[in-house]
Formats: C-alpha cells, sequence, structure tokens
C-alpha cells in the first residue's frame, strides 16, 4: 500500500498557493494551505504534516520563527521543512539554514528541481520514521525482556570475551549479595570467587563449543558478605555467525534448600533403617532359638513354618539393606560387586514362603527347575 504524504505549504501570496498546491495533488500528495505563520503553526499542531513548504516573508511571524518555533517542539522537531523564498543570496540560505530548515528552494524554482527535492526530502522522512518505529519497538521488546529476567526466580547474568559481566538480573543479585552496579563490568572470578576460575570463569580461546551446547556445574558460591551456598550453575555460549565465541550466559540457583531435603531424606532413610533392622533381628534370633529349643519336638509342617518365618525376615531385612544401598546410591558412595547367584535358591525361597498359605486354600505348587 502507498503511503500518501500529508504536506503543508506555507505563502502569503494566493497565486503561489494554488500554484504550488495544485503541482503536488498532480503527484499524488494530500496538500493542506496556510497564508500566514499563525495559521501554519495551528494546522501543524491540528494535524502534524510529513513536509512543510514554507515561505519567509509572511505576515505577522514570519517564516524564519515559524521554522524555528517548530524545531524547538519536541513534538515537531522531526518534521522536515523546506523554506521556499524569493530571498536568493548566500546569507539568506545559510540564515534559514541555521533556523533548523532541512532544504531551501529560491523563487522563482524550477517545478522539475522542486519536486525532486520534494521527493528526496520525505523519502528521508520516511526512511526516519521506520527507524525511529523500529527503534522504538526493539526498546520496548527490551524492556520487555529485562523485565522477564528480572522476574526470573534464578541468577541470570552475561559476560563478554573478557568475562567482564554486562547483564547481571534481580535475582543473581539476591543470590550473590552483589548489586547490579557492583557487578557490571566486573570479571566473572572476582564476583563468584570461584575456586575452579578455569573451569567456572575462564574464556578460552581455544573453545569451541557446538550450537546449543551446556554445561552445567555445581559448586560452593561465597557470597559478597562471606557465608557460602551450593548454587547449580548453566552455561550457555554467543556464537556469532562465523561460530566465534562472542560471549556467555550464566544461570544458576541456589540448591541450600535441596540439599536440606535431600539430607533430612537421608537421615530419614537412616532412622526407618534403623528401626526396622531392630525388630526383624530379633524376630530372626527368637525363630532360630524356637526351632533349636523344639528340634524333634514338632511335626515337619510347624518345623517348615518356623523356617518361613526366618527366611521371610531374613528377606525383609535384606530389603531394608538394599534401601540402604538406594541411599549410597544416590549420594555416590555405593560400591558395586558382582556376584554369581543360583536361581534354584531363590526359587525355593519364594516357593517355601508361598507354600503354607497355599496348603490352607488347597493349592499345591511343584517345582520342576
Amino acid at each position: 500500500m502507498q503511503i500518501v504524504s500529508n504536506i503543508l505549504v506555507v505563502d502569503d501570496n494566493r497565486n503561489n498557493l494554488e500554484l504550488l498546491s495544485d503541482m503536488l495533488e498532480m503527484e499524488g500528495y494530500y496538500v493542506r494551505t496556510a497564508e500566514t505563520g499563525e495559521t501554519a503553526l495551528k494546522e501543524v499542531f491540528k494535524e502534524k504534516p510529513d513536509l512543510i513548504l514554507l515561505d519567509i516573508m509572511l505576515p505577522g511571524i514570519d517564516g524564519y520563527r515559524v521554522c524555528e518555533t517548530l524545531k524547538k517542539g519536541a513534538d515537531t522537531q522531526d518534521i522536515p521543512i523546506i523554506l521556499v523564498s524569493a530571498k536568493s543570496s548566500i546569507e539568506d540560505t545559510v540564515r534559514g539554514l541555521d533556523h533548523g530548515a532541512d532544504d531551501y528552494i529560491r523563487k522563482p524554482y524550477n517545478e522539475m528541481e522542486l519536486l525532486a527535492r520534494v521527493k528526496a526530502v520525505l523519502k528521508m522522512k520516511h526512511l526516519h520514521d521506520e527507524v525511529h518505529h523500529t527503534n522504538r519497538m526493539l526498546s520496548n521488546q527490551k524492556e520487555q525482556i529485562e523485565t522477564i529476567i528480572n522476574t526470573m526466580g534464578e541468577g541470570l547474568f552475561s559476560v563478554n570475551q573478557d568475562m567482564e559481566i554486562v547483564f547481571f538480573n534481580h535475582a543473581a543479585e539476591g543470590i550473590t549479595g552483589y548489586n547490579f552496579r557492583e557487578a557490571i563490568g566486573k570479571n566473572c572470578a572476582k564476583i563468584f570467587k570461584c575456586p575452579d576460575a578455569e573451569t567456572c570463569c575462564d574464556f578460552s580461546p581455544d573453545f569451541k563449543p557446538g550450537s546449543g551446547q551446556k554445561i552445567v556445574r555445581e559448586y560452593m558460591l561465597e557470597r559478597k558478605d562471606g557465608s557460602k551456598i551450593p548454587i547449580l550453575k548453566s552455561t550457555s555460549f554467543l556464537l556469532s555467525a562465523e561460530g566465534e565465541v562472542m560471549g556467555r550466559v550464566e544461570v544458576f540457583r541456589d540448591i541450600s534448600k535441596e540439599r536440606e531435603l535431600e539430607q533430612k531424606k537421608a537421615d530419614f532413610i537412616s532412622m526407618v533403617i534403623h528401626d526396622l533392622k531392630n525388630p526383624l533381628s530379633t524376630i530372626t534370633i527368637c525363630d532360630k532359638i524356637v526351632m533349636n529349643e523344639t528340634r524333634d519336638m514338632i511335626d515337619k509342617d510347624l518345623t517348615q513354618l518356623l523356617a518361613n518365618i526366618e527366611s521371610s525376615a531374613n528377606n525383609l531385612l535384606n530389603q531394608v539393606n538394599e534401601l540402604l544401598d538406594i541411599s549410597k546410591l544416590e549420594s555416590g558412595a555405593m560400591e558395586f560387586k558382582k556376584q554369581r547367584i543360583d536361581m534354584n535358591d531363590v526359587m525355593e525361597i519364594s516357593i517355601n514362603t508361598q507354600r503354607m498359605i497355599s496348603s490352607e486354600k488347597q493349592i499345591e505348587i511343584e517345582k520342576d527347575f
């Protein structure tokens, strides 16, 4: 869709005004007119034009003052103004440009030259508007992104090639104890006091990360007040079009509560294991005593029942020990020992455990290994 430019023509000579207006309208422009400086200012504030063709010799407020007034206004300073005047000296031209005019055309003017200058000035005006609009959109997007980043629960900061911090969000301030002004421009290692600076806050020029590659590390962070907290930090790399590392984005969070919960979980598991092992051990010992004291005094079925009690107690005790192994596995303290087992023994234990219950229901279990 073609943009129809809005042009305001200001001249106290009606013939000149009509001639210039007709010429511009034939080129497809929307033209408004004014015969005095006061009227011109009212027209501008009523509806901003894309361009003003302004005569200098006007009754009341002359063209110089109109031009100067508009160029000083915050809302009107970007409106291009072409002075069109019979004043033809170099001094008049310089004076007009000094008052803020974008161009100066002497009367009598050449029609083709005037139209060419109008097109050139309007083109620059539309380009300026597009740049201004784009900059405003980028500024709005930047503010939105910064708002989102600053409302994150995780700390976030970015560094350049020299590992100098160039962005530091609110969560990063809260976690590290350093404010934005203290962090910006400082080397990452000085703020984070990394115990492993070579891997945490170092920038090796030989390192070539892949697209989307992240490095996740966990270590103790020393805060500004000297206290230390465990953090989990994820590093992403900012790459140029050629694949060169331009900087890094670091996202980190305080995992103190997670470690506290893990410790509580480990303590709970230890407590449960302790509370279960003692009665199970007691059951196993008592069962053995009863078996030894009643040997050859009870029938085969009762003897098997006592053996099943011991087997079940030992099985449950093994499960408790396995729970302890899981706790060691999660903490990284688990040692694996591979060994061969006889599946016949495993099946025999399982069948003996179920045999007493199955016999009550008149179900026979047979084995064929």
